[in-house]
């Protein structure tokens, strides 16, 4: 049985409950191919640990859509922030932030109580909706409530504040006005029209303690704006693990996608990940250029002539050798552009099958970082979520972007 054939056609999906079950017959683990060494992948089978899924919510925008499918995240997260209850504190990332809701969303809260502090790239400093939350909010950032711009990247000396993601510590959510206190809203949107009308985009919204509290942590580092040590941070104890840049990298193990990518197996998937016992990778990437973008473009090329189930889909940001490194391995790849110029702005790549000693691993990896040098440089979030039902989700998504680009 093929995880890739059960996926669900729903763009938004509900993650609170039991895990989705998939029926049929399975084939068993496959063949074992010259990559992968028996002794591993039998140990592999044998000693995997369960790998844990993350709750929440995951929700696309479709440029192609109507105005409400358009900003479907910008309405997320604008109803996320008047969720939230007086003496909460909202904290919020932004790369581009000119969406007048947003900014109107986070002016009533601060005006009934909240604690708002928004931190944004300089770019965005003399755009109305940033200059309104100056305005109201200040720029005293030993304040309850402020507005920090960063003229490079705030944890860097280089690069650009890009991370995206917003914290808020308590507050209702839900037509019955379920209390839901530590909600992390982590994606790939930008705060202004194109990107929700020219840009396909994606937002995962969970409550959880831990993720909040680690991602608060980073955005205090925003708002420190030094030259900061790399920031390291631990799985949580319910499943997510956060990867935060500026950082260097002197070898494979210092790139957290270098070394991701390096304990990918083709073969040997469980019963409950991957396609027939394949390790399936799905990579929408807005950019995927350079220096490290070739290496890693290498290994995805690798992984594909080993087994793996590979498609990428790309947007304006793919380099030339990067994109015929995959065409020359035979690897599936779409440019997202359609006849109506729309492209994915995504930094996701979703895995089912064997990563490390995970035979039955179902990951997403998402947030604001892209596969490039610059990504090095500036501050970014990658955020690592899991599931059966989260990865359909993304799959599915996949699958409705896949239709409509150029071969």
């Amino acid at each position: 049985m093929s995880l890739v054939g059960t996926v669900a056609a729903s763009v938004s999906l509900a993650l609170t409950g039991p895990a989705l079950m998939i029926g049929g017959n399975f084939p068993g683990y496959g063949t074992l191919r010259g990559d992968d060494p028996p002794d591993q992948v039998t140990a592999a089978v044998l000693r995997a640990d369960p790998a844990p899924e993350t709750g929440g919510h995951v929700s696309f925008n479709d440029p192609t859509g109507d105005h409400d499918q358009q900003f479907a995240l910008v309405d997320r997260i604008d109803r996320a922030i008047a969720s939230s209850s007086r003496d909460a504190t909202i904290r919020l990332a932004a790369y581009s932030f000119a969406m007048p809701s947003t900014s109107e969303a986070l002016v009533r809260a601060h005006a009934r109580g909240v604690n708002v502090r928004v931190v944004v790239d300089d770019h965005s400093a003399h755009w109305g909706s940033v200059r309104r939350l100056e305005k109201a909010l200040g720029t005293d950032t030993s304040a309850q409530s402020f507005v920090k711009v960063c003229k490079l990247s705030c944890r860097g000396g280089r690069g650009n504040q890009h991370a995206k993601f917003v914290t808020i510590s308590d507050g209702t959510w839900g037509r019955k006005g379920n209390l839901h206190d530590n909600l992390v809203l982590v994606g790939s949107l930008n705060l202004t029209n194109f990107s929700s009308q020219r840009q396909w985009n994606d937002l995962y919204m969970a409550s959880d303690r831990e993720a909040h509290d680690q991602l608060a942590d980073v955005f205090r580092g925003l708002v420190n704006d030094t030259p900061q040590p790399r920031m390291r941070l631990g799985e949580t104890g319910t499943g997510f693990a956060t990867d935060v840049a500026p950082y260097r990298v002197s070898s494979r193990a210092d790139d957290p996608i270098e070394s991701r990518l390096a304990r990918v197996r083709c073969q040997g998937a469980s019963l409950v990940s991957g396609d027939h016992g394949r390790t399936v990778i799905r990579i929408s990437m807005h950019a995927w250029n350079g220096d490290r973008g070739i290496v890693l473009a290498r290994q995805v090329a690798r992984l594909h002539r080993r087994g793996c189930d590979v498609k990428v889909l790309y947007g304006v940001g793919m380099g030339r050798v990067v994109a015929n490194t995959l065409r020359d391995a035979g690897v599936p790849i779409r440019d997202s552009k359609g006849a109506d110029g729309r492209r994915v702005h995504h930094k996701v790549m979703v895995l089912s099958g064997v990563l490390g000693r995970q035979t039955d691993a179902n990951y997403v990896w998402t947030g604001s970082h892209n596969w490039s040098d610059r990504s090095l440089r500036n501050d970014e979030i990658m955020f690592r979520i899991s599931g059966r039902a989260l990865v359909q989700a993304y799959l599915a998504n996949f699958r409705t972007i896949w239709k409509v680009a150029k071969p």
